[in-house]
Protein backbone atom coordinates (compact mmCIF):
# COMPACT_ATOMS: atom_id res chain seq x y z
CA UNK A 1 0.00 0.00 0.00
CA UNK A 2 1.14 3.40 -1.23
CA UNK A 3 1.11 5.88 1.71
CA UNK A 4 1.38 9.65 1.50
CA UNK A 5 1.09 12.14 4.09
CA UNK A 6 -0.56 15.51 2.99
CA UNK A 7 -2.12 16.82 6.10
CA UNK A 8 -5.24 17.55 6.68
CA UNK A 9 -6.71 20.11 4.10
CA UNK A 10 -9.77 21.93 4.30
CA UNK A 11 -12.23 23.19 1.76
CA UNK A 12 -13.93 26.01 1.91
CA UNK A 13 -16.83 24.50 3.35
CA UNK A 14 -14.67 23.11 6.12
CA UNK A 15 -14.73 19.85 4.44
CA UNK A 16 -12.05 17.54 3.74
CA UNK A 17 -10.55 17.75 0.19
CA UNK A 18 -10.27 14.00 -1.62
CA UNK A 19 -6.54 14.16 -2.76
CA UNK A 20 -6.02 12.05 -6.03
CA UNK A 21 -2.88 11.34 -7.67
CA UNK A 22 -2.24 10.15 -10.82
CA UNK A 23 1.35 8.48 -12.22
CA UNK A 24 0.25 9.14 -16.18
CA UNK A 25 1.52 9.20 -19.59
CA UNK A 26 0.18 11.21 -22.16
CA UNK A 27 0.90 8.57 -24.67
CA UNK A 28 -0.87 5.80 -22.60
CA UNK A 29 -3.98 4.73 -23.74
CA UNK A 30 -4.72 2.77 -20.24
CA UNK A 31 -4.12 6.21 -18.69
CA UNK A 32 -6.93 8.05 -20.87
CA UNK A 33 -9.62 5.49 -20.22
CA UNK A 34 -8.33 4.87 -16.87
CA UNK A 35 -8.41 8.66 -16.57
CA UNK A 36 -11.65 8.59 -17.81
CA UNK A 37 -13.16 6.06 -15.60
CA UNK A 38 -12.09 8.03 -12.86
CA UNK A 39 -13.99 10.98 -13.32
CA UNK A 40 -17.05 8.93 -14.37
CA UNK A 41 -16.83 7.56 -10.78
CA UNK A 42 -16.24 10.77 -9.57
CA UNK A 43 -19.61 12.19 -10.91
CA UNK A 44 -21.62 9.16 -9.72
CA UNK A 45 -20.34 9.36 -6.07
CA UNK A 46 -21.23 12.85 -6.10
CA UNK A 47 -17.17 13.62 -5.05
CA UNK A 48 -15.73 15.30 -8.18
CA UNK A 49 -16.21 18.62 -6.64
CA UNK A 50 -13.88 18.45 -3.69
CA UNK A 51 -11.43 16.22 -5.51
CA UNK A 52 -7.73 17.66 -5.65
CA UNK A 53 -6.16 15.60 -8.75
CA UNK A 54 -3.19 15.72 -9.56
CA UNK A 55 -1.02 14.53 -12.62
CA UNK A 56 2.26 13.04 -12.09
CA UNK A 57 5.08 12.50 -14.70
CA UNK A 58 5.89 9.25 -15.91
CA UNK A 59 7.49 8.29 -19.09
CA UNK A 60 6.45 4.71 -20.80
CA UNK A 61 9.91 5.34 -22.84
CA UNK A 62 12.17 7.83 -21.03
CA UNK A 63 14.32 7.33 -24.12
CA UNK A 64 12.82 8.24 -26.63
CA UNK A 65 14.53 11.06 -28.28
CA UNK A 66 12.80 15.03 -28.85
CA UNK A 67 12.26 15.50 -32.12
CA UNK A 68 12.43 12.27 -33.07
CA UNK A 69 9.02 10.83 -34.03
CA UNK A 70 7.58 7.51 -36.23
CA UNK A 71 4.49 5.53 -36.04
CA UNK A 72 3.62 4.34 -32.84
CA UNK A 73 2.77 0.25 -34.55
CA UNK A 74 6.88 0.31 -35.70
CA UNK A 75 8.03 0.91 -32.06
CA UNK A 76 5.29 -1.28 -30.52
CA UNK A 77 6.75 -4.53 -33.06
CA UNK A 78 10.10 -3.54 -32.06
CA UNK A 79 9.32 -3.53 -28.30
CA UNK A 80 7.44 -6.81 -28.61
CA UNK A 81 8.95 -8.56 -31.48
CA UNK A 82 6.16 -8.65 -33.55
CA UNK A 83 5.24 -8.05 -37.08
CA UNK A 84 3.95 -4.58 -38.34
CA UNK A 85 0.32 -6.17 -38.93
CA UNK A 86 0.14 -7.46 -35.26
CA UNK A 87 0.90 -3.99 -33.86
CA UNK A 88 -1.59 -2.46 -35.85
CA UNK A 89 -4.16 -5.35 -34.65
CA UNK A 90 -3.14 -4.67 -31.45
CA UNK A 91 -4.27 -0.68 -31.39
CA UNK A 92 -6.77 -1.65 -32.89
CA UNK A 93 -7.65 -3.70 -30.02
CA UNK A 94 -7.24 -0.73 -27.50
CA UNK A 95 -9.37 1.54 -29.55
CA UNK A 96 -12.21 -0.69 -29.39
CA UNK A 97 -11.66 -1.02 -25.97
CA UNK A 98 -11.41 3.03 -25.51
CA UNK A 99 -15.02 2.96 -27.81
CA UNK A 100 -16.89 1.69 -25.22
CA UNK A 101 -15.69 4.27 -22.81
CA UNK A 102 -17.02 6.74 -25.26
CA UNK A 103 -13.67 7.44 -26.35
CA UNK A 104 -12.81 7.58 -30.49
CA UNK A 105 -9.20 6.76 -30.83
CA UNK A 106 -7.42 7.15 -33.87
CA UNK A 107 -5.05 3.99 -34.78
CA UNK A 108 -2.56 6.64 -36.32
CA UNK A 109 -0.56 7.66 -33.69
CA UNK A 110 3.40 8.46 -32.91
CA UNK A 111 5.82 7.15 -31.18
CA UNK A 112 7.40 10.32 -29.42
CA UNK A 113 9.24 11.64 -26.37
CA UNK A 114 6.74 12.98 -23.77
CA UNK A 115 9.66 14.95 -21.73
CA UNK A 116 8.77 18.59 -22.71
CA UNK A 117 5.33 17.24 -22.57
CA UNK A 118 5.20 16.60 -18.65
CA UNK A 119 7.59 19.86 -18.31
CA UNK A 120 4.38 21.84 -19.78
CA UNK A 121 2.22 19.82 -17.61
CA UNK A 122 3.85 21.34 -13.98
CA UNK A 123 2.97 24.22 -15.45
CA UNK A 124 -0.05 23.62 -15.95
CA UNK A 125 -0.10 22.28 -12.12
CA UNK A 126 1.14 25.49 -11.02
CA UNK A 127 -1.32 27.23 -12.60
CA UNK A 128 -4.38 24.88 -11.50
CA UNK A 129 -5.11 23.87 -14.96
CA UNK A 130 -3.26 20.15 -14.68
CA UNK A 131 -6.28 18.81 -15.71
CA UNK A 132 -7.78 20.33 -18.41
CA UNK A 133 -4.20 20.05 -20.08
CA UNK A 134 -3.84 16.54 -19.15
CA UNK A 135 -7.81 15.61 -20.91
CA UNK A 136 -6.16 18.45 -23.85
CA UNK A 137 -3.41 16.65 -24.01
CA UNK A 138 -5.27 13.07 -24.64
CA UNK A 139 -7.34 14.11 -26.56
CA UNK A 140 -4.67 15.64 -29.41
CA UNK A 141 -2.91 12.36 -29.46
CA UNK A 142 -5.19 10.09 -28.90
CA UNK A 143 -8.11 11.36 -31.01
CA UNK A 144 -6.84 14.03 -33.03
CA UNK A 145 -3.31 12.12 -33.81
CA UNK A 146 -1.41 14.87 -33.26
CA UNK A 147 2.61 15.04 -32.55
CA UNK A 148 2.84 15.79 -29.02
CA UNK A 149 6.43 16.37 -28.84
CA UNK A 150 6.35 18.98 -31.69
CA UNK A 151 7.01 22.62 -29.95
CA UNK A 152 4.40 24.03 -31.79
CA UNK A 153 1.36 21.66 -31.18
CA UNK A 154 2.31 21.81 -27.65
CA UNK A 155 1.90 25.55 -27.48
CA UNK A 156 -1.05 25.44 -29.23
CA UNK A 157 -2.60 22.74 -26.08
CA UNK A 158 -1.38 24.64 -23.87
CA UNK A 159 -3.67 27.47 -25.06
CA UNK A 160 -6.80 25.33 -25.34
CA UNK A 161 -5.86 24.72 -21.46
CA UNK A 162 -5.22 28.28 -20.84
CA UNK A 163 -1.45 28.80 -19.72
CA UNK A 164 -0.13 31.73 -20.17
CA UNK A 165 2.19 31.99 -23.56
CA UNK A 166 4.81 33.31 -22.81
CA UNK A 167 5.21 31.36 -19.53
CA UNK A 168 4.50 28.17 -22.03
CA UNK A 169 7.07 29.52 -24.71
CA UNK A 170 9.82 29.78 -21.83
CA UNK A 171 9.29 26.25 -20.50
CA UNK A 172 10.07 24.52 -24.43
CA UNK A 173 12.85 26.61 -25.08
CA UNK A 174 14.21 26.16 -21.49
CA UNK A 175 14.75 23.48 -18.95
CA UNK A 176 12.37 24.25 -16.16
CA UNK A 177 10.38 21.87 -14.55
CA UNK A 178 13.05 19.00 -16.11
CA UNK A 179 13.67 18.40 -12.51
CA UNK A 180 10.18 18.02 -11.03
CA UNK A 181 9.66 15.61 -14.29
CA UNK A 182 12.37 13.39 -12.82
CA UNK A 183 11.41 13.98 -9.54
CA UNK A 184 7.79 12.64 -10.22
CA UNK A 185 9.55 8.93 -11.84
CA UNK A 186 11.56 8.81 -9.08
CA UNK A 187 8.64 9.02 -6.38
CA UNK A 188 7.31 6.65 -8.90
CA UNK A 189 9.97 4.12 -7.98
CA UNK A 190 10.08 4.85 -4.86
CA UNK A 191 6.91 3.96 -4.34
CA UNK A 192 7.28 0.46 -6.71
CA UNK A 193 5.22 1.50 -9.34
CA UNK A 194 6.33 0.06 -12.57
CA UNK A 195 3.18 0.92 -14.23
CA UNK A 196 0.83 3.28 -15.55
CA UNK A 197 -1.80 4.75 -15.36
CA UNK A 198 -1.44 4.07 -10.66
CA UNK A 199 -3.93 6.17 -8.65
CA UNK A 200 -3.43 6.83 -4.99
CA UNK A 201 -6.18 7.91 -3.40
CA UNK A 202 -6.04 10.35 0.38
CA UNK A 203 -2.19 9.03 0.10
CA UNK A 204 -3.83 5.64 1.31
CA UNK A 205 -5.61 3.89 -1.24
CA UNK A 206 -4.06 2.49 -4.68
CA UNK A 207 -5.19 1.35 -7.82
CA UNK A 208 -3.43 0.26 -10.91
CA UNK A 209 -4.22 0.51 -14.37
CA UNK A 210 -7.74 1.02 -15.93
CA UNK A 211 -9.98 -0.07 -13.48
CA UNK A 212 -13.85 -0.49 -13.96
CA UNK A 213 -15.88 2.73 -12.92
CA UNK A 214 -17.11 0.45 -9.90
CA UNK A 215 -13.69 0.07 -8.58
CA UNK A 216 -13.17 3.65 -9.09
CA UNK A 217 -16.08 4.18 -6.56
CA UNK A 218 -15.25 1.41 -3.93
CA UNK A 219 -11.79 3.23 -3.18
CA UNK A 220 -13.55 6.54 -3.65
CA UNK A 221 -16.57 5.60 -1.32
CA UNK A 222 -13.59 3.83 1.16
CA UNK A 223 -11.21 6.99 1.54
CA UNK A 224 -14.49 9.47 2.16
CA UNK A 225 -16.18 7.01 4.60
CA UNK A 226 -12.80 6.91 6.46
CA UNK A 227 -12.54 11.13 6.65
CA UNK A 228 -16.17 10.83 7.73
CA UNK A 229 -15.12 8.33 10.45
Amino acid sequence: MVSLDYGKELSREGAMNLRIDIWSDYVCPFCYIGSTRLMKALEETGLKEGAEITYRSFQLDPDAKAGESGPYYRSLAEKYGISDEEAKSRIRQVAMMASRDGLNFTEELFHVSTFDAHRLGHLARKTGSGTKFTEAMYRSYFVDGLDISSKDVLLSIAGEAGLPHDEAMEVLEGSEYSYEVKKDQKDARDYGISGVPFFVVDGKYALSGAQSPESFRKALERARDGKLG
